[in-house]
């Protein structure tokens, strides 16, 4: 597609391209015009907790706004909704349609026309005295007849928009997309995040929550394609391994054999970050927990030459499953085992705070670098040379089903991660 600009829309890109606006999104600062940006959302509210902000920071700041809403919402109720924002709104600053007002206007989907349609609204909004167009886009309507059309749609959408004084939001359901389309998706904006259902109020970077779901979720889609012909491949290492003619290469077979169960464990991670097992949720002591675990932790202590220092306090039962919290301890002490030379030691203390009770587990470790640590818990994210950063993300999704909160302070001097359990209300 030949992207056609007027001389005045070339003259005002060229002068206003690199302007920043405000997003009114909040873990994203300013962006300048010309910016794609994808949402994977889960529900309504998701959605509406994001375009609502949105479009109401582009109003706020002169800019001519387009919404295109799904099924769910009629335009009035859309309207409504901006207007509890900006009670002074003028509607002749801003329009709302229905996919079949936009993307089916001429019958069927017309990519070509849907994008000339984008940059005559831009030139008339810059013409009318607006500095730019702000969009909230729809997928909801889409069927598999325009699914692959829609996608190339996107890529184009991602070359013109460079040119325009426009900033466009897309959203998707994630539920209603496979794999390789949230992959295309992500290639074909600037920039690309998962609203969900996710409150963490003590850590303050959202998108690592919301990364999170999303790499457990694809990692769900391919697993099984994935762990299949690991198998089989296992399978054939173990025969040829007890072949006599073979026994030079055991060594080899069993290293393989070692490096497949290690990437089989990777993905078993990823797993538990997109699936929720079932549970069985009952009354602890977190005491007992931990003592349960403590030989373990102290025997790989002494293995690398450092310590693990357990201090009980007095603690009321929390409801949650055992098993899981275990896993959670583990990483964490892991964590601070790895971080520390020989002599270093982790202390796990636990007491009642409130209606909470408290895990503390600090390390004399060299302290996790600034650049890292408002990203920590996010997959691939890990101060070790080598890792996948999953250990912390796993234990951050498994709190997070307990609503429990999860704080961490860091310095030279070694790290110390918080843990808050609520107390259980009625019972279990």
């Amino acid at each position: 597609m030949k992207i056609m600009l007027s001389d005045e829309l070339k003259s005002v890109a060229g002068s206003q391209l690199k302007s920043f606006r405000k997003s009114g999104i909040s873990f994203i600062q300013d962006v300048p015009w010309g910016t794609h940006l994808s949402v994977f959302y889960e529900s309504k509210d998701d959605l509406l907790a994001l375009a609502v902000p949105f479009l109401a920071t582009g109003l706020e700041n002169n800019e001519f706004c387009f919404w295109i809403v799904d099924d769910f919402l009629l335009p009035c109720e859309a309207l409504q909704l901006l207007q509890n924002k900006i009670p002074a709104l003028r509607q002749a600053q801003i329009e709302i349609m229905t996919p079949a007002d936009w993307y089916l206007q001429y019958g069927n989907f017309q990519s070509d026309r849907v994008i000339a349609g984008w940059i005559e609204k831009t030139e008339a909004a810059l013409a009318r005295g607006y500095e730019g167009v702000r969009v909230c886009g729809s997928t909801a309507w889409l069927t598999k007849k325009y699914w692959k059309e829609f996608l190339a749609y996107e890529r184009e959408v991602q070359k013109a928009i460079g040119f325009l004084n426009l900033i466009a939001l897309c959203p998707y359901q994630l539920s209603k997309c496979e794999l390789l389309d949230v992959i295309d998706i992500v290639r074909n904006h600037h920039f690309s995040f998962l609203k969900s259902k996710f409150h963490w109020k003590t850590l303050t970077n959202p998108t690592k929550y919301e990364h999170i779901n999303l790499v457990g979720k694809m990692a769900a889609s391919v697993a099984h394609e994935i762990r299949n012909p690991m198998a089989t491949v296992r399978g054939f290492i173990q025969l040829l391994g007890k072949k006599a003619e073979l026994a030079l290469y055991q060594d080899y077979f069993t290293l393989m054999i070692e490096e497949l169960d290690r990437a089989n464990g990777i993905i078993a991670e990823y797993l538990s970050l997109a699936t929720e097992p079932e549970k069985d949720i009952r009354l602890y002591n977190l005491n007992e927990i931990i003592r349960a675990i403590l030989p373990l932790l102290q025997a790989d202590a002494i293995r690398e030459g450092k310590n693990v220092f357990f201090s009980a306090g007095e603690t009321a039962e929390i409801a949650v499953d055992a098993r899981e919290i275990r896993k959670v301890i583990y990483n964490l002490v892991r964590n601070g085992l790895e971080a520390m030379e020989k002599g270093g030691r982790v202390d796990i203390r636990t007491y009642q705070r409130g209606k909470a009770v408290i895990m503390e587990i600090a390390d004399t470790g060299g302290g996790i670098p600034g650049e890292v640590l408002h990203k920590l818990g996010e997959p691939f994210v890990t101060t070790k040379g080598s890792g996948t950063g999953l250990g912390l993300a796993v234990s951050m999704r498994i709190l997070e089903r307990y609503h429990a909160g999860i704080t961490v302070q860091s310095s030279p001097g070694g790290t110390t991660f918080t843990v808050s359990f609520p107390l259980p209300e009625g019972g279990v």
